[in-house]
């Protein structure tokens, strides 16, 4: 039987946190460290076959630390503003921790600082630090609900960031700039979709929420260079993308 490592309850092979003191559950790859769901039975970094599920396979992670508006994870020291928008407090940036089935655009590490890095569903659903989570579709809509009560223009617009890299024309014609108007800071960095292929870098902002529409699917938000438009689509679980986190309540 597993337990949680910190507080003894017991826990079952499906479970992402304790039931019993919210603490993020992993399997840790005895020979590469990655961390893995409780589920699996390989390690899908080197290949590695896991024993037969123990106490000792089961992690919980560092708290990360809070300071002078950032959050800094307490796995690789990664520092990341935070943005209070509404009632909700949101990472201002897309998520680096380089975890499983996780990527940067075109396999270049250099865009990670910048750009973060794209995610599956099942990777994304359980790379965020304790006290935050990968953002659901009601933080999605709280957030959009919050932008509107601005009457400040379309959702999309107020998200996307003033950054130049997102295009001013392309094959959808000419772009509409970002505002930036509540922190968030929306980067263009595309996909990378379930046959392994990068596209769209500097024309769309694609991010999952933790809600799953069927066993092959899952929801994301979508932010695109020529429109203001605040789009919930779904997607193959196996595309990569970004990952914005929300503190715990």
């Amino acid at each position: 039987m597993l337990v949680c490592p910190k507080c003894g309850a017991a826990i079952g092979e499906n479970d992402v946190y304790c039931a019993g003191c919210g603490t993020m559950l992993h399997r840790v790859c005895s020979h590469c460290h990655a961390l893995m769901p409780l589920t699996a039975k390989f390690c899908s970094n080197c290949g590695t076959k896991f024993e037969e599920a123990k106490e000792n396979h089961v992690f919980s992670i560092p708290l990360p630390i809070e300071k002078n508006g950032f959050m800094i994870d307490g796995r690789d020291q990664q520092k990341y503003k935070m943005v209070k928008i509404g009632n909700q407090i949101w990472l201002a940036e897309n998520f680096r921790f380089k975890s499983t089935d996780s990527f940067v655009y075109g396999n270049n590490e250099d865009m990670a600082e910048k750009y973060g890095r794209l995610y599956t569903w099942d990777s994304a659903r359980i790379v965020a630090p304790p006290g935050w989570h990968l953002a659901t579709r009601r933080d999605f809509n709280e957030l959009g609900r919050f932008c509107k009560s601005l009457g400040q223009g379309m959702v999309g617009t107020m998200l996307k960031s003033k950054d130049a890299e997102w295009k001013t024309n392309g094959i959808f014609g000419p772009g509409t700039p970002g505002s930036d108007a509540v922190g968030f800071a929306a980067m263009p960095y595309g996909v990378r979709t379930s046959a392994g292929v990068f596209s769209y870098l500097g024309s769309f902002a694609y991010f999952w929420c933790a809600d799953e529409e069927n066993m092959g699917r899952a929801y994301y938000r979508h932010l695109s260079y020529f429109t203001g438009a605040y789009q919930e689509c779904s997607s193959k679980k196996e595309c990569a993308f970004s990952v914005r986190l929300v503190k715990n309540q």
